[in-house]
């Protein structure tokens, strides 16, 4: 059996392949071609297992390699660059340390999801970029009518009477085309959001995952099929506080001198799934007859808002973990809500 590293860049990869005992069997800079990564396989003397460091871009290679039977891991970059920590840092290092880390089965691997996973958790992310950049067109034009000292009488500026109030209000004509841009590209993105919207509500109703997770306080369809697609396989976390940490909802630690000190969240892991849980926090806030709002009120004497929210996130983690593991519907009696 041999190993082989992958650095995977934007245009080139630099391929690194070893044998059992350690030995250099080739190396070679390809084109992030496909013919030209298969053939470079295919001169291979034995079958080679197969890992990729975790780029933004690695699906495609991932999947070329795995339809043609190969056995590929991807590695988590944060602890596998923490196991080898080189001095020096080019792509032959790290091609090489990749494959010597596989021969030695000491890579810290990232789940993959499968292809229809990967699909749903794609769309989910489109859409939530495309309401993100919504949020920034809105965002804009508040700042434009500040810069003017316009108050805003109407509760939502973007609704029928508040479009109406955009239209007329005095605006220097330098201020009034911004608007006018701005608020084209807000209604193009509305159009844009909507049928994906759609489609994750689609999803939902036919997802039995999602409608245990929305017997959950807070947490409506989108919410629930990004816990779906971000998590994938609820088995694969031991306790809920494995998938608190995959979400980033838990403390970071700073042991120094024999003391330990706990400090904000990590925001490391899945913050698609962790912006999702926080949206979904702000609802309970708002839910005074729901049994976690009593919670979320004791957090904001003792934190403030903020704090309460990120609290209030990562209990509504635990009861979403119990849900799904347990296979049963939130009830106001669950023992995880005191």
């Amino acid at each position: 059996m041999y190993y082989t590293g992958i650095d995977l860049h934007k245009k080139t990869s630099f391929l690194t392949t070893v044998d059992e005992s350690g030995k250099m069997v080739t190396k070679k800079n390809l084109l992030n071609d496909e013919k030209t990564i298969l053939d470079y396989f295919g001169s291979l003397e034995q079958q080679s297992r197969v890992v990729i460091e975790s780029t933004a871009s690695w699906y495609w290679l991932y999947d070329l390699l795995e339809a043609n039977g190969f056995d590929v891991v991807i590695s988590n970059p944060v602890k596998t660059k923490a196991i080898a920590s080189a001095k020096i840092k080019n792509d032959r290092v790290d091609s090489h340390m990749l494959a010597q880390l596989l021969r030695a089965d000491l890579i810290p691997t990232v789940y993959v999801s499968p292809l229809k996973l990967r699909k749903l958790k794609e769309l989910i992310r489109h859409r939530q970029r495309l309401v993100n950049d919504a949020t920034r067109m809105k965002n804009r034009i508040h700042a434009l009518l500040r810069k003017n000292n316009k108050i805003v009488a109407v509760s939502d500026l973007f609704g029928v009477r508040g479009l109406q109030y955009l239209e007329q209000v005095h605006l220097p004509q330098y201020h009034r085309d911004q608007v006018q841009s701005y608020l084209s590209l807000y209604q193009e993105l509305i159009k844009q959001i909507e049928p994906l919207t759609e489609a994750v509500n689609g999803a939902a109703k036919n997802d039995p995952i999602a409608k245990l997770l929305m017997s959950v306080p807070g947490i409506g369809a989108i919410v629930a099929m990004t816990i779906v697609a971000e998590v994938g396989d609820i088995s694969r976390f031991r306790s809920y506080r494995n998938l608190a940490s995959y979400a980033g909802l838990v403390p970071s630690l700073d042991a120094s001198g024999g003391k330990q000190r706990m400090g904000s969240i990590t925001k490391q892991g899945s913050r698609y799934l962790r912006t999702a849980l926080v949206e979904a926090a702000h609802v309970i806030a708002r839910m005074k007859k729901c049994r976690l709002n009593p919670f979320f009120r004791r957090r904001i004497v003792r934190g403030g808002y903020k704090k309460a929210i990120v609290a209030t996130a990562h209990k509504l983690l635990k009861i979403v973990y119990y849900v799904w593991k347990n296979q049963t519907p939130y009830q106001e009696t669950y023992p995880v809500c005191a």
